[in-house]
Parts: structure tokens; sequence; C-alpha cells
């Protein structure tokens, strides 16, 4: 007869280590930003009271005359009309496929 072997087993326990996390300081990295903020308030000061003039000369008409003329010239799509009758005259006989948006306009808005 065979004999029963058992086997034991031997369960080992492993510990594990953790390493400590060195954290920067945070004084370093405020005396960086600090040494900035210096220097930058330095040049500020330093760029911002300098001798420079800056004169601004603007010579102003207060003479705001309108000229009108006599005449009722009338400029209509880049054409000039003596009056408004007048161009009312020479733009009712056109086709309107001939005239443009301005010229169409004006025919339907004139009033006698």
């Amino acid at each position: 007869m065979a004999k029963k072997l058992t086997k034991k087993t031997t369960s080992k326990t492993k510990k594990t280590t953790k390493k400590a996390v060195q954290k920067t300081k945070p004084e370093s990295n405020s005396v960086g930003i600090m040494a900035l903020a210096v220097l930058g308030l330095i040049l500020l000061l330093y760029f911002g009271t300098s001798n420079s003039n800056i004169s601004i000369e603007l010579d102003v008409d207060t003479n705001t005359e309108s000229t009108t003329s006599p005449q009722k010239l009338i400029i209509i799509s880049g054409k000039s009309y003596s009056s408004k009758e007048k161009a009312m005259e020479v733009l009712k006989f056109m086709p309107q496929t001939r005239l443009t948006d301005e010229e169409r306009d004006f025919v339907e808005s004139y009033v006698d």
C-alpha cells in the first residue's frame, strides 16, 4: 500500500515597504515667483517713469458752414440730375430691367 503524501504549503508573507515621497518645498517655488514679481515691478517702474514727452497737436476747424448750392442737384446711382422732376422724367420712360435698384426705388417713392 502506498502511503498518502500530503504536501504542506508554507506561505511566506512579503512585506512591502513604501518609500517616502519627498515633497518639494513650497517655499522654494514661492521664492522664485516672488523674485519674478519684484523684477517685474522694478521694470514697470523703470519704463513707466521714463522721461518721454508725448504731445499731440490737433487743428480743429470750428467754422462748419454748410455750402448749399442754389440748384437742386440730385445724384442717383452715380448719375446727376438737375432736380427731382428732371430725374423722374428721364427714369419714368426707361424699362425697369435697365434701372438699378436705387433708380427703381426713386421712381416708386416719387411723389408729385
